[in-house]
């Protein structure tokens, strides 16, 4: 039986163009992208890949807890 993990992700428009993801959960997953919705498939298939090497080095998964929050600072 599979087990489901629900992971925040952040998505952005790079300034040259495509998109940046990643999995602020996840140290060191993060995917580049043409698209928002290619970018989102290959950080799904990168938290998998990730996922799947915690459970076969026998490691500890990250929680998957990440807050977002806004801020005001006056300048």
């Amino acid at each position: 039986m599979k087990k489901e993990y629900s992971f925040t992700v952040a998505i952005e428009p790079c300034k040259e163009g495509g998109y940046f993801g990643t999995c602020p959960s996840i140290p060191g997953c993060h995917v580049q992208g043409e698209t928002y919705e290619e970018t989102l498939r290959e950080l799904k298939a990168a938290i998998k890949a990730m996922i799947e090497d915690y459970i076969e080095d026998k490691e500890v998964l990250p929680a998957g807890e990440v807050a977002f929050t806004t801020v005001k600072v006056a300048v």
